[in-house]
């Protein structure tokens, strides 16, 4: 049976599939690791090439709302089936500055071939909107999910948002910000709802207050998204941090990352507030990877299939 992870994960404990564990992960310091997935050191290594998978519909670049003024779109992938279904949101990176809906293709067309309804989609970048332009258009295009919930088979009540980078900390705004409603601009579809049931962070930075205080220079995509300093802009780094917005009302969330990209170390305060307040959390780390490495063969995969467990157990019990 050709695997690309020999490795089952299941609560806080890592059991072989075959063979014996070699090189175990050590973690940083408060990390708390509760999945280890072991990728073959000579698994191929490329680029994902999108593909629709069998049983999959694509419905791209549909208009989903507007963002200043300018229309806003996604691309949408239905499963079979008669639904309706759980439907995921997914939210590309690029440091606030660049990158767009078609770097998730590949990874929505798996989830759509796993039942759910799967959207990537276009927001702002800080070169057109400083914050909160991008979480805004990220709550429009849930928001339009929701409206159109009939239309695509989609069950309202169970929606989830996966996030990677700066597409993580939108993700993670979303997913923090619903009750009590803040950041919603005027996108479209005000009548509906921008909570999410679940949520999944790949790399993201949630406290960008004290990533601008540890940094020995200025970060550029900061002072483009928030619009200054962290000394001019103290309130505007506050307020575009996840972790100052977590409540009891935060959804689950799955924290996933490379070996390689400091994994839990941006999530050890967040997750101790999600801890004491007893939001379901979870950390994953996949060997060899760096950050991004989710764009990636062999790792994307697996990730896949992880964030797909997560999102049906989180999901199926909101539905309850």
């Amino acid at each position: 049976m050709n695997r690309t992870s020999f490795w089952l994960c299941l609560g806080m404990t890592l059991i072989p599939l075959g063979g014996t564990l070699s090189g175990q992960f050590q973690a940083a310091p408060g990390v708390s690791v509760q999945c280890f997935i072991e990728i073959p050191k000579d698994a191929p290594r490329s680029k994902v090439d999108p593909k629709v998978p069998d049983g999959v519909t694509p419905h791209e670049n549909i208009v989903f709302g507007t963002g200043g003024g300018r229309e806003l779109k996604l691309d949408l992938y239905t499963p079979s089936g008669e639904g309706p279904h759980a439907a995921v949101m997914l939210v590309h990176g690029g440091g606030w500055t660049g990158g767009n809906k078609e770097a998730f293709r590949s990874m929505a067309q798996q989830f759509a071939a796993r039942g759910f309804v799967a959207a990537t989609i276009e927001y702002r970048l800080a070169t057109e909107a400083p914050f909160p332009g991008a979480v805004e258009d990220c709550k429009a295009a849930l928001r339009w999910l929701r409206a159109n919930a009939a239309t695509y088979k989609i069950d309202p009540a169970r929606i989830g948002a996966v996030g990677g980078s700066a597409g993580g900390h939108l993700a993670g705004m979303v997913a923090t910000t619903s009750d009590p409603a803040q950041f919603e601009g005027s996108g479209g579809n005000a009548d509906q709802s921008s909570a999410l049931q679940a949520v999944v962070l790949m790399g993201a930075g949630v406290d960008q207050a004290t990533r601008a205080q540890e940094s020995p220079k200025p970060i550029d995509s900061q002072l483009k998204f928030f619009g200054g300093t962290y000394a001019e802009k103290k309130d505007v780094y506050v307020a575009a941090s996840p972790i100052t917005h977590v409540s009891a009302r935060t959804p689950p969330m799955l924290f996933i990352e490379g070996e390689f990209d400091t994994p839990g170390e941006r999530y050890i305060e967040m997750r101790k507030k999600l801890d004491a307040l007893q939001v379901p959390n979870r950390l994953v780390i996949v060997q060899g990877g760096k950050h991004g490495c989710w764009g990636q063969n062999p790792w994307m995969m697996p990730m896949v299939e992880e964030i797909a467990s997560f999102l049906k157990t989180h999901l199926a019990a909101s539905a309850k």
